[in-house]
């Protein structure tokens, strides 16, 4: 059972409540039954034993006080005849009457027996008891005697007449323990008893039903156990029977107790018993429904609110009111469950969006292939071939991916795993596309086939950066080799012809060598910043300075390289300019990259002009030529590194196409812009800003 509800695993199942009553009451039944009927054997043992203790007792108590009784008699009467019939000793006849009137004194006693000092009878009165003499060995004593064949029972007490006198006369009395005695103390304590002989009833209390007793089985053994030893039914009524010895003279007691009344109350007691018991499961039964809804409302509850895990909806928190230790222990579980897994799935949530996102935001197209078959088409691979996850899915990757030479089918170009392919597609729309191709197998799908991934890689844009690679590598050679010429060739015609060299020819190739010198060395620095730029190491150190010292310094350095080629710079700076926060050597070179372009790129005996316009919040500097101009597709080109050849059959400038790129770099790091336009009257105007720092 799971939160109240029955799931068959092989065997009945009950709900909780049903469970929690049947074990209450049952637990209840148990534990009543057992304790009431321990309290009963107790009870029924303690009235038994007590009821049989007090009935052995009273019977002993009364042939005690028989014995007592015929005692006080004996005394009495040897009292009475040593005072009044001493002399009467000698007459038996006057002793005779004499007797006699005792006896009619006393009518409980049976016999009277005058013996004489030799133990001859000399005078009786009553049954005639044959014994041999008077001299008793035992004082009292119990015997028997057979009369007109019946057996009877005596119990006999005697006593010197004259205590003193050893020649005295002795006096016996006798009571004959008769039926009708033992039935008057049947009457007094409701106890019947009979007297055995030999293990045979000789008298008894139970009267006309004595012939119904001697077909009773009596125990032989253990006569002397005060214990009772049988049981026996006489009459519709059940006897505890018991026995003790009389005196040893082979005489018993059997004591009858009659314990139909007990058996009564027993019964009784166990229907009380039974009533207290089913009071008592009715009790329980409605503890336990009262508890199995304590427990069960919130455990309710909890069901209800669990019932959102299945939904997958975590949002509300798990919260139980209860006093049950256990059940705010269960709810902080799966208050601390529903957290966990709530957060699992907004992180698995996350993941399989960042998943998802990571798929759309690759490069790479990535194709799973049943066979030959597109199971999976990533964004991707849409972007890359043109086609949509929809209308490929289920079609072969031959149908989609088609060898521009046609000679081979797609899927026949897969290399081992983890090696590349190279080949002309055609994609889509007949577009002609170089693609990279890696194939990885995984693991057999669920229906049993081998699954194979391609990685897609549009490399169109390699090879034109790879021929980018090369032409670059061909313009810095022809950079590095066109200064280092003519550097060689003027200081070769120094070394020869030094001595012979007139005065406007050693300045003429000084000059040579100055412009040289000054062109690697704005080579160099555009390579070391690029470089640094490449490796996140560019970093510029500005501080508050005037801008128009900067481009006069370097106006005075790049004009030698102006009148080379017979142009003019032409310098517009207003007297007064406000300060800007720069670093001298990186605007400088900023510069110098866009008068050099200029020079480069205009024609020869034109004029060049640098002019500043301050804005609000920065100052513009404006560098103009008369060159060709620069087509609108290719100025944000020609910033990224893009090499503009212009071939107007008298120069043909290369370059590397780092000098815009770095000085654009330098200009955003300084919180500047710059771009190119175009120049009224043709030819372009390349410029950038420097933030005021507002400073005078």
């Amino acid at each position: 059972m799971i939160f109240g509800r029955n799931i068959q695993i092989g065997f009945k199942t009950y709900s909780l409540r049903t469970q929690i009553i049947a074990s209450i009451a049952l637990l209840t039944i148990l534990s009543v039954t057992v304790v009431g009927l321990t309290a009963l054997g107790i009870n029924y043992r303690y009235l038994e034993t007590a009821k049989r203790q007090q009935s052995l007792s009273m019977v002993r108590s009364f042939y005690k006080a028989q014995e007592n009784q015929l005692a006080d008699l004996v005394l009495l009467t040897s009292s009475h005849l040593a005072y009044e019939a001493k002399d009467e000793f000698d007459n038996p006849e006057l002793l005779q009457e004499h007797i006699f009137g005792i006896h009619n004194g006393i009518p409980k006693i049976d016999t009277i027996i005058v013996c004489d000092v030799s133990g001859k009878i000399i005078a009786l009165y009553g049954n005639n008891i044959p014994i041999k003499n008077c001299n008793l060995e035992t004082n009292p004593i119990y015997t028997t005697f057979i009369n007109d064949g019946d057996t009877q029972v005596w119990l006999l007490r005697g006593r010197k007449i004259l205590d003193k006198n050893p020649e005295s006369p002795t006096i016996v009395l006798g009571v004959q323990l008769n039926d009708q005695l033992l039935m008057e103390i049947c009457d007094q304590c409701d106890l019947y008893h009979s007297i055995l002989h030999n293990g045979k009833i000789i008298v008894t209390s139970f009267g006309s039903k004595f012939s119904q007793k001697t077909n009773v089985h009596s125990l032989s053994s253990r006569f002397g156990d005060a214990e009772f030893q049988e049981t026996f039914v006489l009459g519709g009524h059940e006897y505890y029977a018991s026995f003790f010895p009389l005196d040893g003279t082979g005489l018993q007691v059997e004591v009858a107790l009659d314990i139909t009344s007990i058996r009564l109350d027993q019964r009784q007691q166990e229907l009380l018993l039974t009533i207290i018991i089913l009071f008592v499961v009715l009790i329980a039964i409605l503890f336990g429904s009262l508890l199995a809804q304590i427990i069960l409302r919130p455990l309710s509850q909890l069901v209800a609110a669990t019932h959102q895990f299945e939904e997958l909806d975590l949002s509300k928190p798990i919260h139980v009111k209860t006093k049950l230790q256990e059940v705010n222990e269960l709810t902080q579980v799966l208050e601390d469950s529903r957290n966990r897994i709530n957060h699992a799935l907004t992180s698995l949530q996350k993941e399989t969006q960042w998943s998802e996102l990571l798929l759309e935001s690759i490069v790479e197209g990535i194709i799973i292939l049943l066979d030959e078959t597109i199971d999976y088409f990533s964004p991707g691979a849409e972007r890359i071939t043109g086609w949509k996850q929809e209308e490929v899915i289920g079609y072969s990757i031959n149908n989609v991916l088609v060898p521009a030479d046609q000679s081979n089918p797609c899927f026949s170009l897969h290399t081992p795993p983890g090696e590349k392919i190279r080949c002309k597609f055609i994609l889509k729309n007949n577009e002609v596309r170089i693609l990279s191709i890696t194939h990885a197998q995984l693991p057999m799908s669920e229906i049993g086939k081998p699954q194979n991934v391609l990685v897609l890689r549009d490399i169109n844009q390699e090879e034109e950066l790879s021929h980018l690679l090369g032409s670059f590598l061909g313009n810095i050679t022809h950079e590095f080799r066109t200064p280092l010429t003519a550097l060689a060739a003027s200081i070769e015609i120094l070394m020869d012809e030094a001595e012979n060299l007139e005065k406007s020819e050693m300045k003429e190739l000084l000059t040579s060598i100055h412009l040289s010198t000054l062109n690697l060395e704005n080579l160099i620095d555009n390579l070391l910043e690029g470089s640094s730029i490449e490796t996140g190491r560019f970093r510029v150190n500005p501080s508050p300075l005037d801008i128009g010292s900067v481009i006069q310094s370097a106006c005075d350095t790049i004009n030698p390289l102006l009148k080379k080629y017979g142009q003019k710079l032409r310098i517009e700076l207003p007297k007064k300019l406000p300060l800007v926060k720069i670093d001298e050597k990186r605007i400088n070179q900023v510069l110098l990259n866009i008068i050099a372009n200029a020079s480069k790129y205009g024609p020869r005996d034109e004029e060049i002009f640098i002019k500043t316009v301050i804005n609000k919040e920065a100052i513009e500097i404006i560098i103009g030529d008369r060159g060709k101009g620069v087509p609108e597709p290719y100025r944000e080109k020609i910033f990224s590194g893009y090499v503009l050849a212009n071939n107007d059959g008298e120069r043909t400038p290369r370059g590397t196409g780092l000098g815009l790129s770095v000085s654009q770099t330098i200009i955003k790091a300084h919180g500047g812009q710059m771009g190119v336009r175009d120049r009224k009257g043709g030819g372009s105007e390349f410029w950038f800003t420097i933030p005021i720092t507002g400073e005078t």
